[in-house]
């Protein structure tokens, strides 16, 4: 009873009198067992949840597909699109695996600089904290003092400074982990980004691969050459690895205005992209005014009818 009327409330919500929204949703981690150093990632069963639920009262598209129908006045009401960013291995051995069982099509944007180094500055962050030695139990970095005295600590310095670290230049970046490496004694981190021969296999079963930049900066810190850089680099480095054109981008962090600018959607569309997602919060109304600033959401409440409901009220955000 309740499902059908949250498929009739969002089948309402989905048209704007002209023509049928679109909402996209976006992931990042995926864990298949709970993990003390990364209590914020989602489980599994959870998403495996969340994808069935979506199939069963949602209209689940690949995003090439739904632009596409979009742009003809031809999209289905209550169409859904999955999107996964960075590119971690749990994208291919978890999301990638489930995506395949429930027969859905997703896009994956990846920051390449993974693929050469095995990880991004986050995986050093990760590894500077939980590889120092018992007997280190602070760390400064910019002008903070970060404590690191039991596990419970060292979980909640690791994510305060990656995401003090997400918000610096690159080359201030890479300084500021530098000096956390220093003391903390790290040299190496654990490789658990996508391969080259996982990215092929996805892209040949139908998965859409898309680009994140090279090394995830927050555009809006960057000069413009390294900006350009940054986003063309990381789409010839794609299309190289899947042999095909890489049509579709994702910015880092994804906030208008905060972390991308209508600079950044100019450098998109020059580089040949057609179209570009952020992160904030809504649907897809009209493409031809959306293009290069798509906004995403996700609901991650673990009840179904929850679930649901919130995505379903999605639609009146725009």
């Amino acid at each position: 009873m309740f499902s059908w009327m949250i498929r009739t409330i969002a089948s309402r919500l989905s048209y704007s009198g002209k023509a049928s929204k679109l909402s996209i949703l976006t992931y990042h981690r995926v864990s298949e067992f709970y993990d003390e150093k990364n209590p914020k990632t989602i489980h599994l069963s959870l998403f495996k949840l969340q994808m069935k639920w979506l199939k069963k009262h949602f209209v689940v598209l690949p995003l090439p597909e739904a632009l596409d129908l979009q742009q003809k006045n031809a999209l289905p009401r209550r169409a859904v699109c999955i999107t996964i960013d960075d590119g971690y291995r749990d994208s291919y051995e978890l999301i990638f695996k489930t995506l395949q069982e429930e027969k859905i099509k997703a896009t994956f944007f990846i920051s390449t600089q993974g693929i050469i180094d095995g990880g991004l500055w986050d995986a050093e962050v990760y590894s500077a904290i939980f590889d120092a030695p018992k007997a280190v139990t602070e760390v400064k970095c910019g002008g903070k003092l970060f404590d690191l005295s039991c596990f419970e600590q060292r979980v909640n310095a690791r994510y305060l400074l990656t995401e003090y670290t997400k918000y610096l230049s690159l080359s201030e970046r890479k300084k500021k982990i530098e000096e956390l490496k220093r003391q903390t004694v790290s040299s190496s981190i654990e490789e658990y980004f996508l391969t080259i021969e996982q990215i092929k296999e996805m892209h040949a079963a139908g998965m859409t691969i898309g680009a994140h930049t090279e090394n995830h900066p927050i555009l809006t810190k960057e000069s413009d050459k390294v900006a350009w850089q940054e986003i063309k680099q990381s789409k010839e480095l794609l299309e190289a690895i899947i042999d095909a054109p890489v049509e579709y981008f994702a910015y880092p962090n994804g906030k208008l205005a905060e972390d991308f600018n209508e600079k950044h959607m100019n450098m998109v569309e020059d580089s040949g992209f057609k179209a570009a997602l952020s992160t904030d919060w809504g649907v897809l109304v009209d493409l031809s005014l959306d293009r290069f600033k798509i906004k995403r959401f996700t609901p991650w409440d673990e009840k179904e009818l929850h679930f649901i409901l919130r995505l379903a009220l999605n639609y009146r955000t725009h």
